[in-house]
C-alpha cells in the first residue's frame, strides 16, 4: 500500500461512521488489508469511493440483484414474477446499470483466501466456481491478464467443501482467491460452471476492483451494456 489509513481515518474521508466503514470492508465493498489485527485501507480507494454518487434507493435483495444482472446481460432469469421483472426492466431503462451498481451490493458476500499458486488452475476449473472479475476477463474478450489469482461466485452450501478440497486458508493480509458467496436460495439465478458470471456481473466486479486498469475496463464494459 502506498498510503494506508485506518478505519477511523477512512471514515473521515468518506463522511461515514467507523462502524459503516468496517461493514464495507468486511463485506468486500472497500478493499483493505488486515495487519496485526488492524484493518488498513488505501487512501486512494477511500477517496475514489467518496467521489461516487450517493446511493439512490435501497439495495436490491440478493435474488432481485441477480435477476437484474441477468436481464442487463441479455439473459432470461427464471423464478421472477412478472411484476418484479417489469419493475427491474424499468429500473434498468430509467437509470442504467452503471447508476444502479451501488444497489447491487447484496449480490454476494465476499470472502478472501490464500491458496498454493499451483492450486489456482484447479480452483478456476472447479464446476462449483463461477468465474467473474479478472478471472472472467479473457472469456469476455478483455485485454486483462489474471495472473495467479481467482475471483468468482460460489453457492453458500458449497463453500465449506470447496475450501477443504482446494486447501484454502482465510486471508489476513494479501489473498489470491476471492469467493463471492451467494445464498443457496438465490443461486439458481447464477449460471453454474464453465460459462462464467453474467456479463453485467463481470462488469460490476471489475469496476469495483482496486486495480485501476481493471476498474477502467469494468467501467467501459458497463457503459457498453445496453438496457434490455
Amino acid at each position: 500500500m502506498k498510503d494506508p489509513i485506518s478505519i477511523p481515518e477512512a471514515a473521515s474521508v468518506l463522511g461515514l461512521s467507523a462502524g459503516r466503514v468496517h461493514a464495507l470492508v468486511t463485506h468486500g465493498g472497500l478493499p483493505a488489508l488486515k495487519v496485526g489485527g488492524r484493518w488498513l485501507i488505501e487512501r486512494g480507494d477511500a477517496e475514489r469511493r467518496q467521489r461516487q454518487r450517493p446511493l439512490k434507493g435501497r439495495p436490491f435483495a440478493t435474488h432481485n440483484a441477480w435477476a437484474l444482472l441477468r436481464l442487463a446481460s441479455g439473459e432470461n432469469p427464471d423464478g421472477i414474477d412478472p411484476v418484479s421483472r417489469s419493475r427491474l426492466r424499468r429500473a434498468l431503462a430509467l437509470e442504467g446499470l452503471e447508476e444502479l451498481g451501488q444497489r447491487l451490493s447484496r449480490r454476494a458476500d465476499s470472502k478472501f483466501f490464500n491458496a498454493h499458486p499451483g492450486e489456482i488452475p484447479y480452483v478456476l476449473a472447479d464446476q462449483r466456481f463461477v468465474a467473474s472479475g479478472i478471472s472472467a476477463a479473457a472469456m469476455r474478450g478483455l485485454d486483462l491478464v489474471s495472473g495467479s489469482e481467482a475471483d468468482g461466485y460460489i453457492r453458500a452450501g458449497a463453500l465449506q467443501s470447496f475450501e477443504g478440497d482446494h486447501a484454502l486458508r482465510p486471508s489476513v493480509e494479501r489473498s489470491n482467491v476471492r469467493l463471492r458467496v451467494v445464498p443457496d436460495s438465490a443461486w439458481p439465478v447464477v449460471p453454474e460452471g464453465g460459462g462464467g458470471a453474467p456479463l453485467a456481473a463481470v462488469a460490476i466486479d471489475l469496476a469495483e476492483d482496486a486495480d485501476p486498469r481493471s476498474a477502467a475496463a469494468g467501467r467501459a464494459l458497463l457503459k457498453a451494456l445496453r438496457s434490455p
